[in-house]
């Protein structure tokens, strides 16, 4: 007999566990600096400028990714392609909420497991829980040159705007 394949279930597994929301707070706070220090070694490695946290620099970031994915810059960043896209993923979160007005991050319960929190990015009515926001990013782009990021931050703003 086949068993139905429950997504909700497969995510909530790799979901940390807590005791309470203020852990989880803070355990997710940590995170976001964690990887944000982890990807700023990585654009320094590569010689890429500092990444300033300004809109444009979504480009920069976008360009490293891509550089690193034809050249398998990820071995030499001992990181793997997921985890870049994991700190991209952070970064992009934090530029949204550190230059979009009524944006910022929320920590919440995981409705299918009181023990686990969600991570995601709040825009107005609407928040995006993940914990990764561009997994496989180079299938999603079609030209490395059309600089996705950056448009999707524009939408963002653009919403928010109205």
């Amino acid at each position: 007999m086949h068993e139905s394949f429950h997504i909700e279930e497969e995510y909530g597994r790799n979901l940390p566990e807590f005791t309470s929301e203020f852990e989880a707070i803070a355990y997710y706070f940590d995170y976001r600096f964690e990887q944000l220090s982890m990807l700023n070694e990585a654009a320094e490695y590569m010689r890429l400028r500092e990444l300033d946290y300004s809109p444009e620099s979504l480009i920069d970031l976008e360009k490293l990714y891509f550089t690193c994915f034809r050249t398998n810059g990820w071995k030499e960043l001992q990181l793997t392609i997921h985890e870049f896209e994991t700190m991209m993923s952070i970064y992009f979160g934090e530029v949204v909420t550190r230059n979009i007005p009524n944006t910022d991050w929320a920590v919440q319960p995981y409705p299918f497991d009181e023990k686990k929190y969600v991570l995601g990015l709040n825009r107005g009515k609407h928040t995006d829980f993940f914990t990764n926001y561009f997994e496989d990013h180079y299938l999603m782009v079609k030209n490395e040159d059309e600089h996705y990021l950056y448009g999707r931050y524009k939408r963002i703003e653009k919403r928010m705007n109205k």
